[in-house]
């Protein structure tokens, strides 16, 4: 957490952000020690000027150094404050090893030091390894995420921190026919995109490279190339520095982060670290990485492990917990974190180092990611096969919305606090639990402050764009106005009756409870179990059936009994909707003595539990003919090309 003893540093910091607005100077100051934030290193220099929130002193011997503001002790931060203003860890030597070292260059004593230029100091190529760090996690503080009593939370107004119009930015011709775009990382303070091309192959070789897209002017820099295969993870407050995380194939091979700047046709690599190193296999995968400000990183891995990070220093300052490849979601104002424990969904406040609020969720949740909305009032999860709409102020969960027919991978997006974007490229109408628009032709999606960036490649030839656009787009809009007034687009709605078929059902015992069950999920979403229903809902129970099943972190196959419980919306003899469940559990927690084996032995029968707690969709479209369960995906499809949405 950034918490107590940190956010007397943060405050420092934003407190003196004006300082470091322009080139700040002062007289010839006497010689003095200098001390840096951890107390263990000095040097004696008399201050020169502050720029760009970068201190400039001079040695007895005539040199000068530079270093960070935020890298001086308090005292000292103050001493330039009063001297002439703005900064906190150690740049001064060389001998322990520092993730961002100061650059120093001799001069004449009494000629005016002038801050080196960009491309200075460094020697590093494209090629150069970056310097190494060991991470050491003795001092993080661990958290406990625990249930709230209850869930009340204050909604800070959303404030505009990018341009309130984006605009479309050219993107480099591809390399090859192979070459793609990899990833696509925004930073909505700075108004810059980092975009990451590299070739799609299960090689440990390869070429990366990356441009930067300023969204406010639509301007492009120039490709920088590295010859490795990463992809980007989050963009530096500063706009020029960019986490790259490894990207290779096969689990435990997106596990290495890097930090990245931009210098003409090469980009120069850092320093690198493993911020999982502690952990084998999957488990060590970084999935998500976000700055919280310009001198705080957030990540997340496969495992569930959530760490916030010093920057540029890059210790761990805080970690916790979350549910296996859960990915959490940062506020609009990048102080609060939305996470799921599998079995819990919360709201963590980063600047006190606090949770929030937490409470359990319907039911366990597979892959949790969640998302905040552009006006940080509603939280969306995507787990697995549904997405589900809490309101962040009440907690109260709002929507739960089947994805039957799409497959939900990846992190969920808001485009507009009314719809959530899954998949990349499906849009989800919230209100009305609708597939509304399809959204093919990107090479990658996101979404920030209200719009959605897709970068759309055209070969070897031509160039690509980064398309700034908001969506739903007026001809979605007036497709789904359209679509709410025709009686016949919902074969499922308020009101409607439904026969129950339960014939699939071997026990009877089970069947009548099944259908006390269903009758009450149905009254819920407002509709009737009735013999001369419009719709049928039928249900079965499939198997036994012989199955292998292997855990990540549990060595070996083991055999078991496979049964699945299904449940169906049959109209007109065509799914409409369907969904599923295996008596196999993704999960499974030992306690001391027990086995993998003997505690898979107690979940060898049929599954009639997932009758009594299936979440039914609350409308459905009329399937189209010659589609598959879920019948036609979306009202209507667009494709991103590089002059726009067609």
């Amino acid at each position: 957490m950034i918490a107590r003893r940190r956010c007397i540093r943060l405050a420092c910091l934003l407190g003196g952000i004006w300082l470091a607005v322009g080139l700040a100077s002062a007289p010839a100051e006497e010689l003095r020690t200098w001390t840096d934030s951890t107390g263990k290193h000095k040097i004696k220099g008399s201050f020169v000027s502050l720029e760009d929130g970068t201190v400039t002193l001079e040695k007895d011997d005539g040199s000068t150094l530079e270093i960070e503001l935020k890298k001086l002790s308090k005292a000292d931060q103050k001493y330039v404050a009063e001297a002439v203003k703005s900064g906190g860890d150690n740049p001064f030597q060389t001998k322990d090893p520092n993730p961002f070292e100061s650059k120093t260059k001799k001069k004449p004593k009494k000629s005016k030091p002038t801050r080196p230029a960009e491309d200075e100091g460094d020697d590093d190529s494209g090629g150069g390894e970056p310097r190494a760090l060991s991470i050491d996690y003795s001092s993080a503080e661990q958290v406990s995420l625990a249930t709230t009593e209850s869930w009340q939370i204050d909604v800070p107004a959303a404030s505009d921190s990018i341009a309130s119009k984006l605009k479309t930015s050219p993107l480099p011709k591809k390399s090859s026919f192979f070459e793609g775009v990899k990833g696509i990382a925004v930073n909505r303070t700075c108004g810059k995109a980092a975009v990451v091309f590299a070739w799609d192959q299960p090689k440990p070789t390869g070429t990366t490279r990356v441009v930067l897209c300023d969204l406010a002017t639509g301007k492009t820099t120039a490709p920088a190339s590295a010859p490795v295969q990463m992809a980007p993870l989050a963009v530096h407050d500063d706009g020029r520095q960019i986490v790259m995380r490894r990207d290779e194939f096969g689990f435990g091979n997106q596990d290495r982060l890097e930090v990245w700047t931009l210098k003409g046709p090469r980009a120069e690599r850092k320093v690198s670290w493993i911020p999982y190193e502690d952990t084998h296999g999957a488990g060590r995968d970084v999935l998500w990485g976000e700055f919280l400000d310009s001198s705080h990183l957030a990540t997340s891995s496969r495992g569930g492990k959530v760490v916030i990070w010093s920057f540029p220093d890059l210790e761990p300052l805080t970690t916790f917990s979350l549910a296996d490849s859960a990915v959490p979601g940062l506020s609009p104002d990048r102080k609060r974190l939305a996470y799921s424990t599998g079995k819990e969904v919360g709201i963590y406040d980063i600047v006190k180092g606090e949770v929030l609020a937490q409470q359990a969720t319907p039911q366990q949740l597979q892959w949790p990611s969640l998302a905040f909305s552009p006006s940080g009032k509603k939280m969306a999860c995507a787990a697995f096969d549904k997405v589900l709409i809490w309101d962040v102020a009440s907690g109260e969960l709002e929507r739960t919305i089947p994805c039957t027919g799409i497959h939900v991978q990846g992190p969920i997006q808001f485009p507009d606090d009314h719809f959530v974007l899954v998949s990349g490229k499906f849009l989800l109408d919230i209100e009305n639990q609708l597939k509304l628009w399809t959204y093919d032709g990107a090479d990658q999606t996101v979404t920030t402050a209200g719009w959605t960036l897709f970068a759309v490649t055209d070969g070897e030839q031509k160039p690509g764009s980064l398309l700034a656009v908001q969506v739903p787009q007026p001809a979605a809009k007036n497709l789904l106005k359209q679509a709410l007034t025709q009686p016949d687009l919902f074969v499922l709605r308020s009101g409607t009756t439904v026969k129950l078929n339960l014939n699939g059902l071997p026990d009877a015992g089970e069947r009548e409870r099944t259908r006390q069950a269903l009758t009450e999920r149905l009254e819920k979403i407002g509709c009737l179990a009735g013999e001369n229903g419009t719709i049928e809902l039928a249900a079965s129970m499939e198997g036994p059936k012989d199955r292998d099943v292997r855990y990540m972190f549990g060595g070996g196959d083991y055999k078991m009994k496979e049964y699945t419980s299904r449940l169906k919306f049959v109209y007109q003899g065509q799914t409409a909707w369907e969904t599923s469940s295996s008596n196999v559990p993704g999960v499974i927690s030992l306690k001391q003595g027990e086995n993998i084996g003997d505690k898979l032995r107690e979940f060898e029968k049929p599954n009639y539990a997932f009758f009594q707690n299936v979440e039914l969709p609350k409308f459905l479209q009329k399937p189209t003919q010659g589609k598959g369960p879920g019948g036609s995906l979306t009202l209507g499809q667009s494709r991103a090309t590089t002059s726009g949405l067609q």
